[in-house]
């Protein structure tokens, strides 16, 4: 309210136009700040709609070879395979992953030196295959080649597959279960495109090395090279165990202090060392292996007789160093001792022999017949054995009665065999003097009268399932050394074969290359 002292001064109409223009222009900027904001929305809204649709992740490419352009979700393909192959290696060379599978592998190095990271190294990996099958694939085309029947077969079972296994995977359509395990924006038409050139890749490779002969010259050098891995070397091994137990026989928790728990391992040390030290001075003074196995039996962790290992199966053993040396003779004996902090082990070990195993391999079919035995029994009865070896003869003459064919033992095998492993491998195995099988199993299988064709009914009193094997002998086969060279040989012209198809081929990345997932 104004004072009787103050008064309005009156505008002008200048004034009062300033004043209109002034707010008009205050609503076109607000206009304008709102229709930007509003473009931004829909900009925004637009771009996450293509991101979700895959549209940018199919079509952008992610590298290009020799005019040919490939997107990210074909290198994913190739990545998710390269990511999944360096897991393996690591778990089959150190039992343990190459990389910690939790964190994202862009934030661990793979090369100290260079800085590279494990998900730099996988794409470049992913882009090596890639472009190994593309030049593969190129070459059995130009050539004319078809695939052989073993790989036709392994295509169609991959198609014929794809149409019905994710209903086992609890996937509402097949669409869903190819995106959940190839990628996002995988696609039925893409995922076979890229994995009929890789067939075609793998079996034109397969058939250029398989052609390959080495002779007996390369063989022996390459034996001489790397005898101590090739050698089979016989021993026998006893194990004692030091080892608190936390719980008593109720399986109640035993409560002790640190200090209590590192005092009575140490007692039990001490008491395990000294029945290894005596054991180790009967086998030194000729007594029986096997006599001393039954008269430690209580006393053991656990005995193994007359072991067969290759020097490349041995090199994770505790006592590798010494069984692998050249000085070795037969009836030394040493003492290992390994801890793992809560236990500590004592393996007494009896050098018996080394040698070039030369006894052929053999494959062999099997049907498995248990015996049925009796809850907390060791073992089946007498009467049990008999029963399943009658069921077993029974079995073996429907076969004999019927094709009486290979073909025809391995349907048997698949309805019949308690081999949990015939699922698989149809009762199919490859066995060596070094297999470690039932022996009545191996003596049988490395019969060296055995012909193709031949049958027979073993006894097995030592596995898990005991019972009878129904034996069906396949074919021989190269000396285990020998078959181990041949694959070291086979992966070098492999790796020949690769380096040969990409060594003309050249590749640009493009932005696809960053739609690359972990």
């Amino acid at each position: 309210m104004s004072t009787p002292q103050e008064k309005k001064t009156p505008q002008t109409r200048a004034e009062r136009e300033e004043k209109r223009r002034q707010e008009e222009r205050a609503d076109r900027r607000t206009m304008a700040i709102y229709t930007v904001v509003g473009v931004v929305v829909v900009l925004a809204a637009i771009i996450m709609m293509v991101w979700t649709s895959g549209i940018l992740q199919r079509n952008l490419t992610a590298v290009e070879i020799e005019g040919t352009k490939f997107s990210s979700v074909d290198l994913q393909y190739y990545y998710n395979a390269a990511y999944s192959e360096e897991l393996n290696r690591g778990l089959s060379a150190n039992s343990t992953y190459p990389f910690d599978t939790t964190t994202s592998v862009k934030d661990q190095v793979y090369d100290e030196e260079s800085g590279l990271s494990w998900y730099d190294y996988l794409t470049s990996l992913a882009i090596k295959n890639l472009m190994t099958d593309v030049a593969l694939a190129d070459q059995a085309t130009q050539a004319g080649y078809t695939l052989s029947e073993e790989a036709q077969t392994e295509l169609d079972d991959f198609r014929s597959q794809l149409e019905t296994v994710w209903l086992g995977y609890g996937y509402s359509n097949q669409a869903d279960f190819i995106r959940a395990s190839y990628g996002n924006y995988m696609t039925y038409d893409r995922l076979m495109s890229l994995v009929e050139r890789e067939v075609l890749a793998n079996d034109y490779a397969n058939t250029q090395v398989d052609a390959i002969e080495y002779s007996d010259e390369e063989y022996d050098a390459y034996y001489q090279e790397h005898a101590s891995e090739l050698d089979t070397y016989s021993y026998s091994q006893f194990t004692f165990r030091a080892q608190v137990e936390t719980t008593d026989d109720e399986g109640n928790t035993v409560e002790m202090t640190e200090e209590e728990q590192a005092a009575a391992l140490e007692k039990l040390r001490s008491e395990q060392s000294a029945l290894a030290q005596e054991l180790q001075s009967r086998l030194e003074a000729g007594e029986d292996p096997a006599a001393l196995a039954e008269a430690y039996a209580d006393q053991l962790y656990s005995s193994s007789l007359d072991q067969k290992r290759t020097g490349a199966n041995l090199v994770s053993a505790t006592y590798a160093d010494w069984l692998l040396d050249s000085a070795r003779v037969a009836g030394d004996t040493t003492v290992s001792e390994y801890e793992t902090g809560t236990s500590v082990y004592f393996y007494v070990v009896l050098f018996q022999g080394r040698e070039l195993d030369d006894t052929p391999t053999a494959d062999v079919r099997h049907i498995l017949v248990a015996a049925e035995q009796d809850e907390g029994a060791d073992e089946p009865t007498q009467e049990q054995y008999d029963a399943a070896y009658t069921q077993a003869e029974e079995l073996l003459a429907q076969w004999k009665d019927g094709e009486a064919t290979e073909e025809s033992f391995t349907q048997l095998a698949v309805e019949h065999s308690a081999d949990s492993a015939v699922s698989s491998n149809e009762g199919l195995y490859s066995v060596s003097s070094t297999s470690g099988y039932d022996a009545n199993f191996m003596d049988w299988a490395l019969d060296p009268s055995r012909q193709p064709g031949d049958t027979g009914i073993v006894q097995n009193t030592t596995s898990s399932v005991k019972g009878w094997h129904i034996m069906y002998y396949v074919s021989s086969g190269d000396p285990i050394w020998r078959q181990t060279v041949t694959a070291a040989f086979r992966e070098d012209d492999y790796d020949a074969l690769d380096a040969q198809a990409i060594k003309s081929y050249t590749y640009t990345t493009g932005i696809g290359l960053n739609f690359i997932t972990e």
